[in-house]
């Protein structure tokens, strides 16, 4: 095959692959599908849209059984440029989210309809927006289920989630937090 005739396939590929690349884009629609629980907003600021969803498969184990398992995990991004809010999740394998080396963060806690969350933000003050928010590791009531029922492998439907800000003030955050609610009964309102 000649030269030209190669830049040809390599093109002709490259013109079916990308439409085929474009429908693969991961929605929020998938993550209703999924057996976990996969948190989303009702409510975001105005301006903000959907940026990312992402689902990935961790390798999980090996456990008592001496397998390893895929477990399913979600992260979600909205923002509006400048500003962000975003989710990920995790089956297993955590450490604290909330560790910031910066002087000048501060730590509090929200009372939400899903329960306590413990977050720390920077820079210090109640007031203003926040360069950087973050929620240490939250435990769907699934989690605490598997945990209740395994020493070893608490993930099997339950997830940690990790809530983070960007740019937003902690009354913004605490907005969106407080309006969180399971994917599966989604209206759809966080498009």
């Amino acid at each position: 095959m000649n030269f030209q005739s190669r830049i040809a396939c390599c093109l002709c590929a490259l013109v079916f692959a990308l439409p085929l690349a474009g429908s693969q884009a991961t929605t929020l629609d998938d993550l209703k599908k999924l057996e976990i629980t996969c948190f989303v907003p009702s409510y975001l600021p105005k301006g903000f849209k959907l940026k990312k969803v992402e689902i990935t498969q961790e390798d999980v184990g090996p456990l008592e059984d001496g397998k390893t398992y895929k477990a399913p995990e979600y992260a979600i991004e909205w923002g509006d440029g400048q500003k962000t809010f975003s989710i990920e999740s995790a089956a297993e394998g955590i450490g604290d989210r909330n560790i910031m080396e910066e002087e000048d963060s501060e730590e509090t806690e929200l009372k939400t309809p899903l329960g306590p969350m413990y977050l720390i933000y920077r820079p210090k003050g109640k007031e203003g927006d926040k360069i950087e928010i973050l929620t240490n590791w939250f435990e769907d009531e699934q989690m605490k289920e598997d945990q209740a029922k395994s020493k070893t492998w608490h993930g099997e439907l339950g997830r940690f989630h990790g809530f983070t800000g960007e740019g937003i003030s902690l009354a913004e955050f605490q907005k969106i937090v407080e309006s969180l609610h399971p994917a599966k009964n989604s209206a759809d309102k966080s498009k």
